[in-house]
């Protein structure tokens, strides 16, 4: 495994542990942070035994979006070097959200500006109740265009709307309410849910996981037409799978399929407590 200058990255069995590791500027990205993300995301992605990856970060801060000391010394900036910088930034977000197995975002801190791209590219997201959010990019007369795409899909335009125009810092509960955040805990329960979703994902078939993520992908620029034929294809070929096999069989017969031996069943488990907010407008 690669070592990285501005991540902490290990393997917990099947599992792959990627932290955001520059407590000291805020997990802030800069040139290095990004290009080491992207190798490490690309270097997981070539690992088919991978069951997720989680994605955490050092401190107390959950990530600050660009570190303004990096902008900050090249500005003005030429136009070439902002461009390169914002496809770099682009590319960092695609090696997320296209990774083949699950992501897990775990946020025990604010989160700024591309810190909240990061939650947008991830599979799952749980934060902490007292976290806080801001798209600050127009308090610093910059916009978050890089990161409004990925935005747009996982929280859309009324969310973007609100919140980019203003700059306004935005609460845990608020970003659950726009589907940004999946569960919301106290800070203690954290590494528990994060445990709890880890035993779930090692639960279900490997294959049909990674083929689910991957019908996500596919499916999400499609016409309605050729959607609908996707996933009909996609349904069939699981069907015909030997995970199918086995999973319908332990079915009938009362038992864990092979690939969900070992773990953890719910009822062995203590289940942290999960703190209702509003639900997501319609």
């Amino acid at each position: 495994m690669r070592r990285y200058t501005t991540l902490a990255m290990e393997s917990r069995g099947d599992i792959r542990c990627i932290t955001l590791n520059r407590p000291e500027r805020r997990n802030a990205f800069d040139n290095r942070m990004m290009s080491e993300l992207i190798q490490a995301f690309d270097e997981s992605a070539q690992e088919p035994s991978l069951r997720g990856i989680l994605l955490s970060s050092a401190g107390p801060v959950f990530c600050a979006g660009a570190d303004l000391q990096w902008m900050q010394p090249t500005s003005p900036v030429s136009d070439a070097q902002a461009t390169d910088d914002a496809h770099r930034l682009t590319r960092m977000y695609r090696a997320i959200d296209g990774s083949p197995c699950p992501v897990i975002a775990r946020v025990q801190g604010p989160a700024f500006g591309g810190g909240l791209g990061l939650m947008a590219v991830c599979d799952i997201v749980v934060a902490a109740e007292d976290a806080t959010f801001s798209l600050s990019e127009a308090r610093l007369g910059l916009i978050p265009a890089v990161i409004a795409p990925f935005l747009l899909r996982k929280a859309g335009e009324s969310f973007l709307r609100r919140y980019a125009l203003t700059g306004e810092t935005f609460t845990t509960a608020v970003a659950h309410r726009f589907g940004l955040v999946h569960d919301v805990v106290s800070q203690s329960d954290l590494d528990d849910r994060i445990t709890e979703l880890i035993d779930t994902i090692m639960r279900v078939a490997p294959r049909a996981t990674r083929a689910t993520k991957e019908l996500v992908l596919k499916i999400r620029p499609l016409p309605d037409q050729e959607r609908e034929m996707s996933c009909a294809e996609a349904n069939a070929s699981a069907r015909c799978g030997s995970e199918a096999v086995e999973g319908l069989r332990a079915f009938v017969e009362k038992r864990l399929p092979q690939w969900a031996v070992g773990q953890a069943q719910p009822s062995e488990r203590k289940r942290p407590k999960e703190h209702h907010v509003a639900s997501r407008p319609t």
